[in-house]
Protein backbone atom coordinates (compact mmCIF):
# COMPACT_ATOMS: atom_id res chain seq x y z
CA UNK A 1 0.00 0.00 0.00
CA UNK A 2 1.39 3.46 -0.93
CA UNK A 3 1.80 6.39 1.43
CA UNK A 4 -1.18 8.06 -0.24
CA UNK A 5 -3.31 4.98 0.32
CA UNK A 6 -2.16 4.85 3.96
CA UNK A 7 -3.14 8.48 4.48
CA UNK A 8 -6.55 7.95 2.92
CA UNK A 9 -7.13 4.92 5.14
CA UNK A 10 -6.21 6.95 8.25
CA UNK A 11 -8.59 9.76 7.25
CA UNK A 12 -11.40 7.29 6.62
CA UNK A 13 -10.80 5.60 9.97
CA UNK A 14 -10.79 8.97 11.75
CA UNK A 15 -14.12 9.91 10.16
CA UNK A 16 -15.65 6.63 11.28
CA UNK A 17 -14.54 7.08 14.91
CA UNK A 18 -15.73 10.70 15.04
CA UNK A 19 -19.04 9.81 13.39
CA UNK A 20 -19.61 7.07 15.95
CA UNK A 21 -18.68 9.42 18.80
CA UNK A 22 -21.12 12.06 17.55
CA UNK A 23 -23.96 9.52 17.22
CA UNK A 24 -23.35 8.03 20.67
CA UNK A 25 -22.97 11.36 22.47
CA UNK A 26 -26.06 12.72 20.72
CA UNK A 27 -28.09 9.90 22.24
CA UNK A 28 -26.95 10.53 25.83
CA UNK A 29 -27.16 13.52 28.13
CA UNK A 30 -24.08 12.60 30.15
CA UNK A 31 -20.34 12.87 29.47
CA UNK A 32 -18.75 9.56 28.46
CA UNK A 33 -15.26 8.11 28.41
CA UNK A 34 -13.69 6.88 25.18
CA UNK A 35 -14.23 3.27 26.32
CA UNK A 36 -17.94 3.91 26.96
CA UNK A 37 -18.34 5.56 23.55
CA UNK A 38 -16.73 2.57 21.82
CA UNK A 39 -18.79 0.02 23.76
CA UNK A 40 -22.07 1.79 22.98
CA UNK A 41 -21.04 2.27 19.36
CA UNK A 42 -20.35 -1.46 18.99
CA UNK A 43 -23.62 -2.41 20.71
CA UNK A 44 -25.54 -0.16 18.27
CA UNK A 45 -23.63 -1.46 15.24
CA UNK A 46 -22.37 2.01 14.32
CA UNK A 47 -18.94 0.80 13.26
CA UNK A 48 -20.52 -1.31 10.51
CA UNK A 49 -18.00 -3.61 8.84
CA UNK A 50 -15.03 -1.45 9.82
CA UNK A 51 -12.24 -3.43 11.50
CA UNK A 52 -11.36 -1.91 14.84
CA UNK A 53 -7.85 -1.63 16.20
CA UNK A 54 -6.58 -3.91 18.96
CA UNK A 55 -7.37 -1.14 21.48
CA UNK A 56 -10.28 0.85 19.98
CA UNK A 57 -10.81 2.88 23.17
CA UNK A 58 -7.28 4.29 22.76
CA UNK A 59 -7.97 5.05 19.09
CA UNK A 60 -11.19 6.86 20.04
CA UNK A 61 -9.39 8.84 22.77
CA UNK A 62 -6.61 9.88 20.37
CA UNK A 63 -8.97 10.99 17.57
CA UNK A 64 -11.23 13.00 19.87
CA UNK A 65 -8.24 14.64 21.57
CA UNK A 66 -6.65 15.53 18.22
CA UNK A 67 -9.92 16.95 16.88
CA UNK A 68 -10.29 19.18 19.95
CA UNK A 69 -6.64 20.25 19.81
CA UNK A 70 -6.68 21.15 16.10
CA UNK A 71 -10.14 22.75 15.83
CA UNK A 72 -10.34 24.20 19.36
CA UNK A 73 -13.77 25.85 19.79
CA UNK A 74 -14.71 24.79 16.24
CA UNK A 75 -14.58 21.15 17.26
CA UNK A 76 -17.88 19.36 17.72
CA UNK A 77 -16.49 17.83 20.89
CA UNK A 78 -15.20 19.08 24.21
CA UNK A 79 -13.79 17.66 27.41
CA UNK A 80 -15.67 18.25 30.65
CA UNK A 81 -13.20 16.33 32.82
CA UNK A 82 -10.13 14.23 32.27
CA UNK A 83 -11.03 11.55 29.74
CA UNK A 84 -14.73 12.60 29.66
CA UNK A 85 -16.23 13.89 26.41
CA UNK A 86 -19.41 15.72 25.48
CA UNK A 87 -20.80 17.37 22.38
CA UNK A 88 -20.13 21.08 22.55
CA UNK A 89 -23.75 21.95 21.75
CA UNK A 90 -24.88 19.92 24.78
CA UNK A 91 -22.95 22.10 27.24
CA UNK A 92 -25.84 24.42 27.99
CA UNK A 93 -28.19 21.51 28.75
CA UNK A 94 -25.53 19.88 30.88
CA UNK A 95 -24.97 23.12 32.78
CA UNK A 96 -28.72 23.58 33.36
CA UNK A 97 -28.84 20.10 34.89
CA UNK A 98 -25.92 20.86 37.19
CA UNK A 99 -23.50 18.43 35.56
CA UNK A 100 -20.76 21.02 34.92
CA UNK A 101 -19.10 23.74 36.96
CA UNK A 102 -19.93 27.31 35.98
CA UNK A 103 -16.27 28.02 35.27
CA UNK A 104 -16.20 25.21 32.71
CA UNK A 105 -19.40 26.13 30.92
CA UNK A 106 -18.65 29.87 30.87
CA UNK A 107 -15.67 29.48 28.53
CA UNK A 108 -16.88 26.66 26.32
CA UNK A 109 -20.52 27.78 25.98
CA UNK A 110 -19.40 30.57 23.66
CA UNK A 111 -19.26 28.00 20.83
CA UNK A 112 -22.47 28.37 18.81
CA UNK A 113 -21.63 26.78 15.44
CA UNK A 114 -23.68 23.84 14.24
CA UNK A 115 -21.84 20.51 14.40
CA UNK A 116 -20.28 19.48 11.11
CA UNK A 117 -21.47 16.07 10.00
CA UNK A 118 -19.08 13.73 8.28
CA UNK A 119 -20.53 11.05 6.05
CA UNK A 120 -19.11 7.82 4.73
CA UNK A 121 -19.30 7.01 1.02
CA UNK A 122 -22.92 6.44 0.02
CA UNK A 123 -24.25 2.89 -0.10
CA UNK A 124 -27.96 2.25 -0.54
CA UNK A 125 -29.19 -0.85 1.31
CA UNK A 126 -32.39 -2.84 0.87
CA UNK A 127 -34.92 -2.24 3.65
CA UNK A 128 -38.51 -2.98 4.57
CA UNK A 129 -40.53 -0.40 6.56
CA UNK A 130 -41.86 -1.14 10.03
CA UNK A 131 -45.43 -0.46 8.94
CA UNK A 132 -45.07 -3.46 6.63
CA UNK A 133 -42.95 -5.96 8.59
CA UNK A 134 -44.52 -5.52 12.05
CA UNK A 135 -47.36 -7.93 11.21
CA UNK A 136 -44.95 -10.46 9.63
CA UNK A 137 -41.94 -10.56 11.97
CA UNK A 138 -43.81 -11.55 15.11
CA UNK A 139 -41.20 -14.11 16.21
CA UNK A 140 -37.80 -13.98 17.92
CA UNK A 141 -35.18 -16.23 16.39
CA UNK A 142 -35.49 -18.20 13.14
CA UNK A 143 -38.64 -18.95 11.17
CA UNK A 144 -38.06 -21.82 8.76
CA UNK A 145 -41.10 -20.96 6.65
CA UNK A 146 -39.10 -18.70 4.37
CA UNK A 147 -41.21 -19.70 1.35
CA UNK A 148 -44.10 -17.80 2.92
CA UNK A 149 -42.30 -15.13 4.95
CA UNK A 150 -39.70 -13.84 2.46
CA UNK A 151 -42.10 -13.04 -0.43
CA UNK A 152 -44.37 -11.18 1.99
CA UNK A 153 -41.43 -9.09 3.23
CA UNK A 154 -40.35 -8.34 -0.35
CA UNK A 155 -43.82 -7.06 -1.25
CA UNK A 156 -42.77 -3.68 0.09
CA UNK A 157 -39.13 -2.61 0.07
CA UNK A 158 -37.12 0.57 -0.33
CA UNK A 159 -33.47 1.59 -0.53
CA UNK A 160 -32.00 3.83 2.17
CA UNK A 161 -28.52 5.29 2.52
CA UNK A 162 -26.71 2.93 4.88
CA UNK A 163 -25.48 5.68 7.21
CA UNK A 164 -29.05 6.90 7.59
CA UNK A 165 -30.47 3.38 7.92
CA UNK A 166 -28.17 2.61 10.87
CA UNK A 167 -29.86 5.38 12.86
CA UNK A 168 -33.48 4.67 11.89
CA UNK A 169 -35.86 2.58 13.95
CA UNK A 170 -38.71 2.55 11.43
CA UNK A 171 -37.12 0.14 8.93
CA UNK A 172 -35.16 -3.11 8.91
CA UNK A 173 -32.18 -3.66 6.65
CA UNK A 174 -31.90 -6.96 4.77
CA UNK A 175 -28.64 -8.80 5.30
CA UNK A 176 -27.48 -12.27 4.36
CA UNK A 177 -26.16 -14.82 6.85
CA UNK A 178 -24.53 -17.77 5.10
CA UNK A 179 -23.37 -21.03 6.68
CA UNK A 180 -20.56 -22.77 4.79
CA UNK A 181 -20.46 -26.56 4.90
CA UNK A 182 -18.45 -29.25 3.13
CA UNK A 183 -19.93 -32.66 3.78
CA UNK A 184 -19.86 -33.19 7.54
CA UNK A 185 -17.55 -30.21 8.16
CA UNK A 186 -18.78 -26.77 9.24
CA UNK A 187 -16.71 -23.61 8.72
CA UNK A 188 -16.26 -21.27 11.72
CA UNK A 189 -14.23 -18.12 12.28
CA UNK A 190 -13.53 -15.29 14.66
CA UNK A 191 -14.35 -11.73 13.66
CA UNK A 192 -11.69 -9.45 15.05
CA UNK A 193 -13.84 -6.67 16.52
CA UNK A 194 -16.22 -8.91 18.47
CA UNK A 195 -13.75 -9.49 21.29
CA UNK A 196 -13.75 -5.74 22.00
CA UNK A 197 -17.44 -5.81 22.88
CA UNK A 198 -19.16 -7.63 25.74
CA UNK A 199 -17.51 -10.93 24.89
CA UNK A 200 -19.33 -12.86 27.62
CA UNK A 201 -22.61 -11.94 25.92
CA UNK A 202 -21.81 -12.15 22.24
CA UNK A 203 -19.11 -14.77 22.06
CA UNK A 204 -16.03 -14.54 19.87
CA UNK A 205 -16.87 -17.15 17.22
CA UNK A 206 -19.26 -17.11 14.29
CA UNK A 207 -20.59 -19.45 11.59
CA UNK A 208 -22.38 -16.87 9.43
CA UNK A 209 -20.82 -14.94 6.54
CA UNK A 210 -22.55 -12.13 4.72
CA UNK A 211 -23.52 -8.49 4.77
CA UNK A 212 -25.98 -5.85 3.65
CA UNK A 213 -28.02 -6.29 0.49
CA UNK A 214 -27.31 -3.20 -1.61
CA UNK A 215 -28.87 -1.67 -4.68
CA UNK A 216 -25.88 -2.96 -6.68
CA UNK A 217 -26.94 -6.56 -5.98
CA UNK A 218 -30.26 -6.10 -7.79
CA UNK A 219 -29.98 -6.64 -11.53
CA UNK A 220 -32.01 -8.30 -14.29
CA UNK A 221 -30.79 -11.72 -13.17
CA UNK A 222 -31.69 -11.29 -9.51
CA UNK A 223 -34.74 -9.04 -9.47
CA UNK A 224 -37.04 -11.80 -8.16
CA UNK A 225 -35.46 -11.67 -4.69
CA UNK A 226 -34.12 -8.07 -4.96
CA UNK A 227 -30.57 -9.43 -5.24
CA UNK A 228 -30.51 -11.21 -1.87
CA UNK A 229 -28.93 -14.45 -3.10
CA UNK A 230 -26.53 -12.47 -5.30
CA UNK A 231 -25.47 -10.57 -2.20
CA UNK A 232 -24.88 -13.85 -0.33
CA UNK A 233 -22.55 -15.14 -3.06
CA UNK A 234 -20.80 -11.79 -3.45
CA UNK A 235 -20.13 -11.48 0.27
CA UNK A 236 -18.74 -15.01 0.40
CA UNK A 237 -16.40 -14.23 -2.47
CA UNK A 238 -15.20 -11.09 -0.66
CA UNK A 239 -14.77 -12.69 2.77
CA UNK A 240 -13.26 -16.01 1.64
CA UNK A 241 -10.71 -16.87 -1.04
CA UNK A 242 -8.70 -19.83 -2.25
CA UNK A 243 -5.02 -20.08 -1.47
CA UNK A 244 -2.95 -18.58 -4.29
CA UNK A 245 -0.35 -21.32 -3.96
CA UNK A 246 -2.95 -24.04 -4.39
CA UNK A 247 -5.50 -22.54 -6.78
CA UNK A 248 -4.49 -20.17 -9.55
CA UNK A 249 -6.46 -19.25 -12.67
CA UNK A 250 -4.33 -17.24 -15.14
CA UNK A 251 -2.95 -15.11 -12.33
CA UNK A 252 -6.36 -13.93 -11.11
CA UNK A 253 -6.96 -15.02 -7.52
CA UNK A 254 -10.27 -13.17 -7.22
CA UNK A 255 -11.65 -15.04 -10.22
CA UNK A 256 -11.00 -18.39 -8.51
CA UNK A 257 -12.87 -17.31 -5.37
CA UNK A 258 -15.88 -15.98 -7.27
CA UNK A 259 -16.16 -19.11 -9.41
CA UNK A 260 -16.09 -21.36 -6.34
CA UNK A 261 -19.17 -19.82 -4.72
CA UNK A 262 -21.00 -18.98 -7.90
CA UNK A 263 -21.15 -22.66 -8.78
CA UNK A 264 -21.71 -24.08 -5.29
CA UNK A 265 -25.20 -25.29 -4.29
CA UNK A 266 -26.97 -22.85 -1.96
CA UNK A 267 -30.15 -23.43 0.02
CA UNK A 268 -32.30 -20.94 1.89
CA UNK A 269 -32.90 -22.10 5.48
CA UNK A 270 -35.03 -19.40 7.07
CA UNK A 271 -35.56 -15.82 8.18
CA UNK A 272 -33.74 -14.62 11.30
CA UNK A 273 -35.36 -11.85 13.33
CA UNK A 274 -33.70 -10.52 16.46
CA UNK A 275 -35.41 -7.69 18.32
CA UNK A 276 -33.37 -8.18 21.48
CA UNK A 277 -30.85 -5.42 20.72
CA UNK A 278 -30.72 -2.09 18.95
CA UNK A 279 -28.61 -3.59 16.18
CA UNK A 280 -30.98 -6.53 15.80
CA UNK A 281 -34.05 -4.32 15.61
CA UNK A 282 -32.59 -2.58 12.57
CA UNK A 283 -31.73 -5.75 10.64
CA UNK A 284 -33.26 -9.00 9.50
CA UNK A 285 -31.26 -11.83 8.01
CA UNK A 286 -31.98 -14.34 5.28
CA UNK A 287 -30.14 -17.48 6.36
CA UNK A 288 -28.51 -19.64 3.68
CA UNK A 289 -26.28 -22.68 3.63
CA UNK A 290 -23.77 -23.09 0.83
CA UNK A 291 -22.29 -26.52 0.09
CA UNK A 292 -18.74 -26.95 -1.14
CA UNK A 293 -18.53 -30.29 -2.88
CA UNK A 294 -14.75 -30.70 -3.02
CA UNK A 295 -12.86 -30.93 0.29
CA UNK A 296 -9.61 -30.18 -1.51
CA UNK A 297 -11.12 -26.75 -2.34
CA UNK A 298 -12.72 -26.23 1.06
CA UNK A 299 -9.57 -26.95 3.04
CA UNK A 300 -7.66 -24.29 1.08
CA UNK A 301 -10.07 -21.47 1.92
CA UNK A 302 -8.44 -18.41 3.45
CA UNK A 303 -9.79 -15.19 4.88
CA UNK A 304 -10.32 -12.51 2.28
CA UNK A 305 -10.95 -9.61 4.68
CA UNK A 306 -8.89 -8.29 7.58
CA UNK A 307 -11.94 -8.37 9.86
CA UNK A 308 -11.87 -12.20 9.82
CA UNK A 309 -9.52 -14.21 11.99
CA UNK A 310 -8.79 -17.88 12.56
CA UNK A 311 -10.81 -19.88 10.03
CA UNK A 312 -11.38 -23.45 11.23
CA UNK A 313 -13.55 -26.44 10.38
CA UNK A 314 -15.70 -28.37 12.86
CA UNK A 315 -16.08 -32.08 12.14
CA UNK A 316 -19.76 -32.68 12.94
CA UNK A 317 -19.24 -36.44 13.18
CA UNK A 318 -16.71 -36.12 16.00
CA UNK A 319 -16.89 -32.71 17.67
CA UNK A 320 -19.28 -30.99 20.03
CA UNK A 321 -19.84 -27.24 19.99
CA UNK A 322 -19.94 -24.97 23.04
CA UNK A 323 -22.49 -22.37 21.94
CA UNK A 324 -21.42 -19.96 24.68
CA UNK A 325 -18.31 -19.27 22.59
CA UNK A 326 -20.42 -17.99 19.66
CA UNK A 327 -22.21 -14.73 18.98
CA UNK A 328 -26.00 -14.79 19.37
CA UNK A 329 -27.03 -15.27 15.74
CA UNK A 330 -24.65 -18.21 15.43
CA UNK A 331 -26.13 -19.64 18.62
CA UNK A 332 -29.58 -19.47 17.05
CA UNK A 333 -28.37 -21.29 13.93
CA UNK A 334 -26.43 -23.92 15.89
CA UNK A 335 -29.41 -24.67 18.13
CA UNK A 336 -31.73 -24.82 15.11
CA UNK A 337 -29.67 -26.73 12.53
CA UNK A 338 -27.06 -28.64 14.57
CA UNK A 339 -28.76 -29.48 17.90
CA UNK A 340 -27.06 -32.86 18.27
CA UNK A 341 -23.64 -31.17 18.18
CA UNK A 342 -24.31 -28.76 21.03
CA UNK A 343 -22.66 -29.41 24.38
CA UNK A 344 -25.45 -29.96 26.88
CA UNK A 345 -23.27 -29.98 29.98
CA UNK A 346 -23.63 -27.16 32.54
CA UNK A 347 -21.47 -24.16 31.71
CA UNK A 348 -20.10 -22.09 34.57
CA UNK A 349 -17.20 -19.71 33.96
CA UNK A 350 -15.26 -18.29 36.88
CA UNK A 351 -13.14 -15.23 36.30
CA UNK A 352 -12.30 -15.30 40.00
CA UNK A 353 -13.41 -18.53 41.70
CA UNK A 354 -11.47 -17.63 44.83
CA UNK A 355 -13.35 -14.32 45.20
CA UNK A 356 -16.70 -16.05 44.68
CA UNK A 357 -15.89 -18.79 47.21
CA UNK A 358 -14.68 -16.43 49.91
CA UNK A 359 -17.46 -13.86 49.54
CA UNK A 360 -19.96 -13.64 52.37
CA UNK A 361 -22.49 -11.99 50.04
CA UNK A 362 -23.40 -13.20 46.55
CA UNK A 363 -25.12 -10.71 44.23
CA UNK A 364 -27.04 -12.34 41.36
CA UNK A 365 -27.67 -10.18 38.28
CA UNK A 366 -29.11 -10.76 34.81
CA UNK A 367 -31.68 -9.60 32.29
CA UNK A 368 -35.42 -10.15 32.77
CA UNK A 369 -36.31 -13.77 32.10
CA UNK A 370 -32.73 -14.93 32.52
CA UNK A 371 -33.44 -17.12 35.54
CA UNK A 372 -31.67 -14.96 38.12
CA UNK A 373 -34.52 -15.33 40.65
CA UNK A 374 -34.41 -19.12 40.26
CA UNK A 375 -30.63 -18.90 40.67
CA UNK A 376 -30.95 -16.84 43.84
CA UNK A 377 -33.48 -19.21 45.40
CA UNK A 378 -31.43 -22.27 44.49
CA UNK A 379 -28.17 -20.86 45.86
CA UNK A 380 -29.80 -19.62 49.06
CA UNK A 381 -31.33 -23.04 49.69
CA UNK A 382 -28.28 -25.16 48.90
CA UNK A 383 -25.68 -22.86 50.44
CA UNK A 384 -27.82 -22.28 53.56
CA UNK A 385 -27.79 -18.54 52.94
CA UNK A 386 -30.36 -15.82 53.57
CA UNK A 387 -32.13 -14.70 50.39
CA UNK A 388 -32.65 -10.94 49.99
CA UNK A 389 -34.94 -9.63 47.25
CA UNK A 390 -33.75 -6.15 46.33
CA UNK A 391 -37.05 -5.50 44.54
CA UNK A 392 -38.94 -5.81 47.83
CA UNK A 393 -36.46 -3.48 49.53
CA UNK A 394 -36.82 -1.01 46.69
CA UNK A 395 -40.63 -1.15 46.97
CA UNK A 396 -40.43 -0.02 50.61
CA UNK A 397 -37.93 2.73 49.82
CA UNK A 398 -40.23 4.05 47.10
CA UNK A 399 -43.35 3.68 49.30
CA UNK A 400 -44.87 1.91 46.33
CA UNK A 401 -47.50 -0.80 45.99
CA UNK A 402 -46.09 -4.19 45.05
CA UNK A 403 -45.18 -5.21 41.53
CA UNK A 404 -48.18 -7.56 41.49
CA UNK A 405 -50.54 -4.69 42.35
CA UNK A 406 -49.37 -2.08 39.83
CA UNK A 407 -47.81 -4.26 37.11
CA UNK A 408 -44.21 -4.61 36.03
CA UNK A 409 -44.13 -1.67 33.61
CA UNK A 410 -45.35 0.84 36.20
CA UNK A 411 -43.04 -0.62 38.85
CA UNK A 412 -40.10 -0.30 36.43
CA UNK A 413 -41.02 3.33 35.74
CA UNK A 414 -41.03 4.17 39.45
CA UNK A 415 -37.81 2.26 39.99
CA UNK A 416 -36.14 4.22 37.19
CA UNK A 417 -37.18 7.53 38.79
CA UNK A 418 -35.81 6.37 42.14
CA UNK A 419 -32.51 4.95 40.97
CA UNK A 420 -31.69 7.92 38.69
CA UNK A 421 -31.97 10.25 41.66
CA UNK A 422 -28.40 11.05 42.79
CA UNK A 423 -29.09 9.49 46.19
CA UNK A 424 -31.01 6.45 44.90
CA UNK A 425 -28.23 3.86 44.44
CA UNK A 426 -26.66 4.74 47.79
CA UNK A 427 -29.99 4.51 49.64
CA UNK A 428 -30.69 1.06 48.18
CA UNK A 429 -27.17 -0.13 48.98
CA UNK A 430 -27.48 1.19 52.54
CA UNK A 431 -30.79 -0.62 53.07
CA UNK A 432 -29.29 -3.90 51.84
CA UNK A 433 -26.19 -3.46 53.99
CA UNK A 434 -28.30 -2.83 57.10
CA UNK A 435 -30.20 -6.09 56.59
CA UNK A 436 -26.92 -7.98 56.26
CA UNK A 437 -25.34 -6.31 59.30
CA UNK A 438 -28.32 -7.10 61.54
CA UNK A 439 -28.80 -10.70 60.41
CA UNK A 440 -27.29 -13.64 62.33
CA UNK A 441 -26.73 -15.53 59.08
CA UNK A 442 -23.20 -16.00 57.80
CA UNK A 443 -23.99 -15.89 54.07
CA UNK A 444 -26.39 -13.93 51.86
CA UNK A 445 -27.72 -14.06 48.31
CA UNK A 446 -29.07 -10.78 46.87
CA UNK A 447 -31.43 -10.97 43.89
CA UNK A 448 -32.25 -8.12 41.56
CA UNK A 449 -29.57 -5.41 41.67
CA UNK A 450 -29.66 -3.68 38.29
CA UNK A 451 -27.12 -0.86 38.52
CA UNK A 452 -23.35 -1.09 38.84
CA UNK A 453 -23.41 2.02 41.02
CA UNK A 454 -25.62 0.26 43.57
CA UNK A 455 -23.20 -2.68 43.65
CA UNK A 456 -20.23 -0.33 44.15
CA UNK A 457 -21.96 1.49 47.01
CA UNK A 458 -22.83 -1.86 48.58
CA UNK A 459 -19.16 -2.86 48.44
CA UNK A 460 -18.23 0.31 50.34
CA UNK A 461 -20.99 -0.20 52.92
CA UNK A 462 -20.04 -3.80 53.62
CA UNK A 463 -16.32 -3.02 53.62
CA UNK A 464 -15.80 -6.25 51.71
CA UNK A 465 -16.20 -7.39 48.09
CA UNK A 466 -19.52 -9.11 47.38
CA UNK A 467 -19.17 -11.70 44.61
CA UNK A 468 -21.09 -10.74 41.48
CA UNK A 469 -22.71 -13.64 39.58
CA UNK A 470 -24.19 -12.91 36.16
CA UNK A 471 -26.81 -15.18 34.57
CA UNK A 472 -26.61 -14.97 30.78
CA UNK A 473 -29.61 -16.28 28.84
CA UNK A 474 -30.21 -15.86 25.08
CA UNK A 475 -33.14 -13.48 24.47
CA UNK A 476 -35.38 -16.07 22.80
CA UNK A 477 -35.03 -18.43 25.76
CA UNK A 478 -35.51 -15.55 28.21
CA UNK A 479 -38.78 -14.74 26.44
CA UNK A 480 -40.03 -18.30 26.76
CA UNK A 481 -39.08 -18.50 30.44
CA UNK A 482 -40.70 -15.14 31.18
CA UNK A 483 -43.86 -16.07 29.25
CA UNK A 484 -44.23 -19.35 31.12
CA UNK A 485 -43.69 -17.64 34.46
CA UNK A 486 -45.75 -14.48 33.98
CA UNK A 487 -48.27 -15.19 31.23
CA UNK A 488 -48.61 -18.96 30.95
CA UNK A 489 -52.38 -18.67 30.59
CA UNK A 490 -52.35 -15.83 28.08
CA UNK A 491 -52.25 -16.66 24.38
CA UNK A 492 -52.07 -12.96 23.55
CA UNK A 493 -48.68 -12.37 25.15
CA UNK A 494 -46.29 -11.57 22.28
CA UNK A 495 -42.56 -11.03 22.01
CA UNK A 496 -43.01 -7.28 21.62
CA UNK A 497 -44.88 -7.26 24.95
CA UNK A 498 -41.82 -8.90 26.48
CA UNK A 499 -39.50 -6.31 24.93
CA UNK A 500 -41.34 -3.50 26.73
CA UNK A 501 -40.10 -4.82 30.07
CA UNK A 502 -36.85 -6.34 28.74
CA UNK A 503 -35.69 -3.00 27.32
CA UNK A 504 -37.14 -0.71 29.99
CA UNK A 505 -34.76 2.16 30.90
CA UNK A 506 -34.23 0.79 34.40
CA UNK A 507 -32.70 -2.34 32.83
CA UNK A 508 -30.15 -0.45 30.73
CA UNK A 509 -27.20 -0.76 33.14
CA UNK A 510 -27.31 -4.54 33.49
CA UNK A 511 -24.66 -5.08 30.79
CA UNK A 512 -22.22 -3.07 32.92
CA UNK A 513 -22.80 -5.53 35.79
CA UNK A 514 -22.08 -8.36 33.37
CA UNK A 515 -18.73 -6.86 32.44
CA UNK A 516 -17.81 -6.70 36.15
CA UNK A 517 -18.93 -10.20 37.18
CA UNK A 518 -16.71 -12.71 38.97
CA UNK A 519 -18.71 -15.71 37.70
CA UNK A 520 -20.89 -16.28 34.63
CA UNK A 521 -23.76 -18.77 34.57
CA UNK A 522 -24.81 -19.65 31.03
CA UNK A 523 -28.46 -20.62 30.62
CA UNK A 524 -28.81 -21.47 26.94
CA UNK A 525 -31.04 -24.57 27.09
CA UNK A 526 -33.82 -23.61 29.53
CA UNK A 527 -34.73 -24.10 33.18
CA UNK A 528 -33.75 -27.78 33.54
CA UNK A 529 -30.26 -27.16 32.14
CA UNK A 530 -29.97 -24.09 34.38
CA UNK A 531 -30.60 -26.19 37.47
CA UNK A 532 -27.88 -28.61 36.41
CA UNK A 533 -25.54 -25.64 36.06
CA UNK A 534 -26.51 -24.38 39.50
CA UNK A 535 -25.85 -27.79 41.01
CA UNK A 536 -22.33 -27.62 39.56
CA UNK A 537 -21.94 -24.06 40.89
CA UNK A 538 -22.91 -25.17 44.40
CA UNK A 539 -20.23 -27.87 44.20
CA UNK A 540 -17.68 -25.26 43.10
CA UNK A 541 -18.59 -22.96 45.98
CA UNK A 542 -18.63 -25.72 48.55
Amino acid sequence: MSMIDDAQEVRKSTQIYLRVAEAVLSATRSPLSAREIVERGIERGLFGDHSLSRTPENSMQARLSLDIKQLKTSSRFTRVARGRFLLRNQLKDAYDEGQLLRSESKVLSEYIAEPRKLRLPTEEVLCTPESHFESILTFQGIDGDYISVLPRLLNRTLYIDRTEAESRNDAKQFITYVIVQCGHRLLTYRRSYLSRAAEFLRGAKCIGFGGHVSAADNDIFSSADRGIESCARRELSEELRLSLAEKHFHGHLTRASVDLFRGSPMECLGILNDDSSEVGRRHLAVVYRVWINDWSDARRLEKGESSLRTLSWVDLTKEKVDVTEYEYWSQLCLRRYYPSNIISEPVIRHLSLRATRRARTLVVAGRIGSGKSETSRYLAQHLHAEAINSGVILQHLMSSPSLQEIGREEFQRRAEDFIRNPTGPNRLAQALAEIISKSPESRFVIDGIRQLETYEFLTKRLEEQPALLYVHTPPDIAYEMYRLRESANSLDFKYRDFLKVYDAPVESDIAALGRTAHTYIYNFLGIDALRRSLNKLVQDLS
